[in-house]
């Protein structure tokens, strides 16, 4: 084709980009229709963008420097054609997303790749070059999915009247498949290094779910959380690569429908702090039920239930018993046993009876050395309401210091600050060592499981220093 193009002085350019002009030049130098070419020819919109008829698409969505061939349809229409390489090219092998012939029942193969470009885009000398490859290729079993099925049927057909053909083509497949990762590997999947065959089958399950529209979407989400095993307090770690791929920057408006269903799930079914961004739009804050099971107090943790319950950890059901608050994981209550195990080998009995006093009844600091609430907030890099937390639970030694502060002022003493700094280190001092910001150091810790202090979520995260690794704080 760009010989020949190049031959009668046609340029090629403008016709690889779909231009109307270009269109109409070549079907009169064909002698064909203008409106059937018009029909499978994709239009480039500017910014890896195109348009095939009313459908929108990305370039992922297509092969454009990659041309891909079934076999066996070579095969079998070479003696219905004068040369061998002149076997027309079905408009659905372009397409990322269709990997396999419904006609054989096999894989596509994927020519070997080209130097530029431009040559990979030309199918006739692409098929002559690569004719005895082609031909040499075995024949990979591969039967058409339903998902597959229906991008070829909307490719070579249209829309139809359902949800997920309202959705633009390159949000509907990559939806599906990313779904059906979700599905098929869980939260942890990486969106990277499957298997073409894998792909195959994630866009199967997806479609499965999104052909049924946005009900059956987000009874899916429901689903995931209520899966044994699987922490579902937080919908981003519940998701996984689902949501990680619906923050993708290079994810454009059309993509806005599907973000809203998901939303709309996340701000119904997740208690997500106010001004909390999902998906781009701001969190109204409006506590909801969490779907995660709650946990049944066990062993240590079942005999300080009501130790629990003080601490903001536990909340008293309708039958009057103790259970766990929704954000609370065995992890923490495991971490609550080795805090209180720790702070009571560390303590005389003497301390003892003094700090079980801090939390009503404040003790005069008289002769020590000591600090303010918000100084010593700002030394352990946290929120003067941690500190208060701290305090009222034995892990700070607090008091009044009246002479010094204002009537009824609590200052903390700098030697029990000094023994608490030697154990345990906050999220804010790690952030401030490292150079890192507080987020994503946080969900390095998470990720090596490095577990927290236990205490309420809307406290600042503080960890013992024996757990962070020096790993952790030095790697960039």
């Amino acid at each position: 084709m760009q010989r020949f193009c190049g031959d009668i002085a046609f340029p090629i350019d403008p016709l690889f980009r779909g231009e109307k002009v270009a269109i109409e030049q070549l079907a009169q130098l064909a002698g064909c229709d203008v409106g059937a070419l018009v029909r499978v020819s994709i239009r480039h919109l500017g910014k890896g963008h195109f348009r095939l008829r009313e459908e929108f698409a990305s370039l992922q969505s297509f092969q454009r420097t990659r041309i891909r061939v079934c076999p066996e349809c070579i095969r079998s229409e070479m003696p219905s054609v004068a040369e061998p390489w002149r076997v027309p090219r079905r408009l659905q092998w372009k397409f990322s997303s269709i990997r396999s012939c419904p006609e054989h029942g096999s894989m596509l193969e994927c020519l070997p790749s080209e130097r530029f470009n431009k040559d990979a885009r030309d199918f006739a000398a692409q098929l002559q070059k690569h004719y005895g490859w082609i031909m040499d290729q075995p024949v990979v079993q591969a039967p058409s999915s339903p998902f597959e099925a229906y991008l070829a049927n909307r490719i070579l057909s249209g829309r139809g009247d359902r949800w997920i053909d309202r959705l633009e083509l390159n949000v509907a497949s990559r939806a599906c498949e990313v779904l059906g990762l979700r599905i098929a590997k869980g939260p942890d999947a990486a969106l990277a290094g499957h298997s073409e065959p894998d792909w195959m089958n994630y866009g199967a399950l997806g479609y499965e779910i999104l052909k049924d529209g946005p009900d059956s979407l987000s009874d899916c989400l429901s689903v995931m959380a209520r899966v044994d095993g699987v922490d579902g307090r937080f919908f981003g770690r519940l998701f996984g690569p689902w949501m990680a791929w619906l923050r993708g920057r290079s994810l454009g408006d059309e993509f806005e429908p599907l973000r809203d269903v998901v939303r709309r799930h996340v701000f119904d079914n997740f208690s997500v702090r106010k001004g909390v961004l999902v998906l781009g739009v701001p969190s109204e804050g409006i506590a909801s039920s969490n779907p995660q099971k709650s946990l049944s107090l066990k062993g240590f943790a079942k005999r300080n239930a009501e130790d629990l319950l003080y601490r903001g950890l536990a909340t008293r059901d309708a039958g009057g018993g103790i259970v766990p608050l929704n954000f609370v994981t065995q992890k923490m209550l495991d971490a609550y046993e080795r805090e209180k195990k720790f702070f009571r080998a560390g303590q005389s009995s003497h301390e003892k009876a003094k700090t079980s006093a801090y939390g009503a009844d404040n003790v005069r600091v008289s002769g020590q050395s000591s600090l303010s609430v918000g100084d010593a907030a700002r030394q352990l890099k946290v929120t003067v309401k941690t500190v208060g937390y701290l305090i009222q639970h034995g892990m700070l030694c607090g008091g009044d210091a009246s002479e010094l502060y204002r009537r009824g002022a609590t200052v903390v003493t700098a030697d029990s600050l000094a023994q608490f700094q030697k154990s345990f280190i906050s999220l804010g001092e790690l952030a401030e060592i490292t150079q890192r910001p507080q987020g994503a150091f946080s969900m390095k810790l998470r990720n090596a499981n490095v577990t927290l202090l236990a205490m309420p979520h809307d406290l600042s995260r503080i960890y013992w220093r024996e757990d962070v690794n020096v790993d952790l704080t030095t790697e960039k």
